[in-house]
């Protein structure tokens, strides 16, 4: 029997799967982040480690990782006796791509820890966007955690509206009641980096706004019109069409709807002609789809409603 892993790498997490030559799932794990632009190379090393060892990786036979692979996985993997018979790379837009099933030219808006919008067409594939938490991550979940935590600042220092974002941010980072020692103590936590301890707070905008705190409200909006702003930028810049096919990928868009519904008018607005397709799958299952259909050429209904039994923990949905 065959193994293989598939890895999707982010800003604030990251999920393995090891499968096997019959797209069953056989083990999985999620740890922090390994990318060292959000976290430091003491806690990559401790994250690569708890993955190899989670998933029993170290002197098995893998014959084949693929997915977004960072920290240097597949080194501290054959420094630990892991037989990997090949490699390849899978980037985000490939892996948000084949989660929407989509396998031909088309556009993307990620937003996760980080946000990026990508495009696909002709053979050709680069986006904008995506220069990291130190410069700007615009309509990313860093990004609007980012625009809360300054909401938050304001009100609880008496200088902006009152929001409910002041509480739950307190609660969310462990200190109810203690904004500022909520904050303070970001900066000292081990298991996690500072960036990365910020985008975790932006489920908190989510859950504010459906209480109706308008302050929350207009940061889910905000976010979603900067997505727009930036995907209409790449159809300008690289002169693409108007019809390409449209998808969405990363955890900020399971968000308040208003969020989504936001996006799409602007991009209504603008006059793209196709309607916003909304992934099946997480990109960690896209990951895996995209080597299904390297392999079988396909990918129909009947795949698609296995996968869903499969990787039924992997599904993705909007928030209604």
């Amino acid at each position: 029997m065959k193994n293989y892993l598939a890895v999707d790498s982010g800003g604030s997490k990251v999920l393995a799967i090891l499968y096997d030559e019959d797209f069953r799932p056989v083990k999985a794990c999620r740890v922090g982040s390994m990318r060292d632009n959000t976290t430091s190379p003491a806690l990559i090393r401790r994250n690569v480690d708890t993955l190899i060892d989670t998933l029993g990786l170290a002197g098995m036979r893998l014959d084949h990782v693929t997915g977004i692979v960072d920290g240097g996985l597949v080194e501290r993997m054959k420094a630990c006796g892991t037989v990997i018979l090949s490699a390849s790379g899978c980037g985000e837009l490939e892996a948000g791509l084949a989660a929407a099933e989509i396998f031909g030219d088309a556009l993307m808006a990620l937003s996760g820890t980080g946000a990026t919008l990508f495009y696909r067409y002709n053979g050709h594939a680069d986006g904008l966007g995506g220069y990291g938490a130190a410069v700007s991550d615009e309509g990313s979940g860093y990004w609007m955690a980012r625009n809360a935590f300054g909401a938050a600042i304001k009100a609880s220092e008496g200088r902006g509206p009152k929001t409910l974002l002041e509480d739950l941010i307190a609660e969310q980072l462990g200190r109810p009641g203690d904004l500022r020692g909520a904050i303070f103590h970001i900066y000292s936590r081990r298991e996690m980096s500072p960036v990365a301890c910020v985008a975790s707070c932006a489920p908190v905008v989510s859950m504010a706004a459906e209480a109706g705190d308008e302050i929350a409200l207009q940061i889910l909006r905000e976010t979603g019109r900067v997505l727009a702003e930036q995907l209409i930028a790449v159809v300008r810049k690289f002169e693409l069409p108007m019809d390409l096919p449209v998808t969405i990928s990363g955890s900020v868009w399971r968000s308040h709807r208003a969020l989504f519904d936001e996006f799409t008018g602007v991009l209504r607005d603008f006059g793209l002609e196709r309607e916003v397709t909304v992934p099946a799958f997480e990109p960690i299952a896209g990951v895996i789809i995209r080597h299904y259909h390297s392999v079988h050429g396909q990918f129909g209904d009947a795949e698609r409603e296995r996968f869903r039994e499969l990787y039924k923990d992997y599904t993705f949905a909007l928030s209604k």
